[in-house]
């Protein structure tokens, strides 16, 4: 049986579609499928443990919310971004993430500083690791840490479904050297502007964070979708060479004639 990539959903989970919902939109922002992966239900009911029926009610919120597309004759998918979609989801999440990092200043207690503290430091390790992964698991408590400092849940469902749209670029652009770096000094003005308790600072170092993001994140989608067109053009001429017949080659097809043909 192949390892599960979704959580078991409790027996007594309720409403039970939200919280098949919300396992897979988990395992979609933690990178356990890819843009384009196909979503089988019978594997999701054996992984999740919970009917048919509500595995499809699911995949329908998902796809509502953007992160899952029903392809005709192939069934739910991971959404795949175009450069376009990913500008305007920044855009949005500048605003919230902002608004949570000024809201997060304005309310967090003493002891919830101790804890920033204790977060920095493990984002700090993860950056000097290199390590991308451990960095976008510190980012990633760091993010729930933040929501729930702030408070604000309609702002934390908004963003935990841009996020899950744009997740599988996270690694492919903190994967780039200067990105990692930049992201250290990004996320230390947020943290510190929190810390201080500067409303107006932390909501400029999260809006810049964000966007410093965007600019990064559409130079790989441009990159791919650049890679994406020639590898297509490449498939459409193997299959027109795979439909051709075989025999004799066609004269403007045969290869370069290195000597040079004799005229009679």
């Amino acid at each position: 049986m192949k390892v599960s990539k979704v959580q078991r959903v409790p027996a007594k989970a309720a409403p039970l579609r939200q919280q098949v919902a919300s396992n897979l939109r988990t395992a979609i922002i933690d990178g356990r499928f890819q843009p384009g992966e196909r979503l089988k239900e019978g594997e999701l009911c054996a992984w999740t443990g919970v009917s048919r029926t509500a595995v499809r009610e699911a995949l329908r919120q998902l796809e509502a919310e953007g992160i899952v597309d029903n392809i005709p004759n192939q069934g739910p998918v991971v959404a795949r971004v175009s450069p376009d979609e990913a500008r305007q989801h920044y855009e949005v999440r500048g605003m919230l993430e902002g608004l949570t990092a000024r809201t997060a200043a304005e309310r967090i207690s003493e002891r919830e500083i101790k804890d920033l503290h204790r977060l920095k430091r493990d984002l700090d390790r993860a950056f000097k690791s290199g390590s991308v992964a451990k960095v976008l698991e510190c980012k990633n408590q760091l993010d729930e840490f933040l929501m729930s400092v702030s408070a604000n849940s309609v702002v934390k469902g908004f963003v935990s479904v841009i996020r899950a749209r744009l997740s599988y670029l996270r690694p492919i652009v903190l994967s780039q050297p200067e990105r990692l770096k930049e992201n250290a000094v990004e996320v230390h003005a947020i943290i510190d502007a929190i810390i201080t308790r500067k409303p107006q600072a932390a909501w400029q170092a999260a809006v810049n964070h964000v966007n410093m993001g965007a600019r990064a994140t559409l130079k790989v989608l441009e990159q791919l979708e650049v890679a994406a067109e020639h590898q297509a053009a490449l498939d459409a001429e193997a299959a027109l060479r795979a439909k051709r017949p075989r025999g004799r080659p066609r004269r403007d097809a045969a290869p370069n004639n290195p000597v040079g043909r004799v005229t009679m």
